[in-house]
């Protein structure tokens, strides 16, 4: 009863802009070819070092991007990106539009709820578990219908290969146990034949933004150990409002994985999945709900606003319930943008590599603060190079 008292309160006061991409990362028509760099300033509080010397400043990543539009109708896009021992694609897709509809093909963005929710930097749980800001190979159809919008999407497998913890987005893991990982043992899985189906209804108001939708996926587990597929299961309800200066979103998650493991395996290893993004491996539990919030409000038009996001993981097969809670400022100067930002993670091992996954019981509190800063240049297009 309570589950369905809080996914009815997210339909009645939910809101979304449509942002498919972080603002950092959408390219305006224009700018064809282009750089962009991060640096940040860092305070963790777990850290003896970071504690006593107050935080330092590091080089994070440097990112190539390109666009291509051929006529109205042809287009392509890739980003790649380098980070310190590590680098990796985000996306590579080719598409082509015609009348109301649009054809993706490549490693492309999964059409499952809200693309990027957060009005952040850091993302949410549903990031983190692999289910929002997803690029996978595959193709993409969307059909745009007077206030609807449809979206259909096939997946053959995950970027990159499964054995590789160096990757934008959170996909499963089949790789060895690095010296930084968190996960108790290897399993053999990988991603594959994926279908994803997303609507949304934007209401045809003019004094206010309001779209609501709702997103399936059903795809495969394949075991390589076992040589057979168990089977992948999502659903999430999602909303965006803005009306002035004041934005929400919010959504609602449930997932239901079932992996296919070998004879002799545990309770514990079916009910924890592996999975890897920015160089780390960690757990997830194989069936949880997710419950994800983002407001936010222009300050100076989207010169400079203030946000406060929220996520929460709990139930399914976790031992216990995690946790991310951001607020911040973001300030944009055309081609720079800076996000000043206050993180508190409990049992989320992307924050701070102490917990061992989300839902494990690592009863972990941490805290951290944050100056990202980056810099994008547009080198061919935007009257540089012509």
């Amino acid at each position: 009863m309570k589950t369905k008292l809080i996914i009815a309160a997210l339909l009645i006061i939910s809101q979304t802009i449509n942002a498919q991409h972080r603002p950092m990362d959408i390219i305006p028509k224009e700018e064809k070819l282009g750089v962009t760099a991060m640096g940040k300033y860092m305070y963790k509080d777990w850290d003896k070092g970071s504690s006593t010397k107050f935080g330092e400043f590091q080089f994070d990543h440097f990112r190539i991007w390109a666009r291509t539009d051929i006529g109205e109708k042809f287009f392509a896009s890739v980003q790649y990106r380098f980070y310190e021992g590590w680098r990796t694609p985000q996306h590579l897709f080719f598409g082509f539009k015609f009348d109301n509809n649009t054809i993706k093909v490549g490693q492309t963005w999964v059409p499952f709820g809200i693309g990027w929710q957060t009005f952040d930097d850091w993302g949410n749980i549903v990031y983190y578990v692999g289910l929002q800001d997803d690029y996978d190979y595959g193709a993409t159809w969307t059909y745009e219908l007077n206030q609807f919008s449809f979206d259909f999407g096939f997946f053959k497998n995950q970027q990159l290969s499964s054995s590789n913890r160096g990757r934008y987005d959170p996909d499963i893991f089949s790789g060895s146990i690095g010296s930084d990982d968190t996960i108790p043992l290897q399993k053999a899985n990988s991603e594959t034949n994926q279908f994803n189906f997303r609507v949304v209804y934007s209401l045809p108001v003019k004094t206010f933004n309001l779209n609501f939708g709702a997103s399936v996926l059903y795809g495969q587990i394949y075991n390589s150990d076992v040589n057979d597929c168990g089977t992948r299961l999502a659903y999430e309800i999602h909303s965006e409002f803005q009306y002035k200066v004041f934005h929400l979103n919010l959504q609602g998650t449930f997932y239901d994985y079932d992996q296919k493991l070998p004879d002799g395996s545990t309770q514990d290893d079916y009910n924890f999945i592996n999975v890897a993004s920015w160089n780390f491996a960690y757990e997830i539990p194989r069936k949880a709900r997710i419950i994800s919030s983002s407001a936010s409000v222009d300050i100076i038009g989207d010169k400079l606003g203030g946000y406060v996001n929220y996520s929460y993981l709990w139930g399914g097969t976790s031992e216990a319930s995690s946790s991310i809670f951001t607020t911040g400022v973001r300030s944009l100067w055309n081609s720079f943008e800076a996000f000043l930002e206050l993180y508190n993670g409990v049992n989320d091992p992307q924050f701070s590599g102490i917990a061992s996954g989300y839902g494990r019981n690592a009863k972990s509190n941490e805290v951290r603060v944050d100056l990202r800063l980056y810099y994008k240049l547009s080198i061919v297009g935007n009257g540089l190079v012509k």
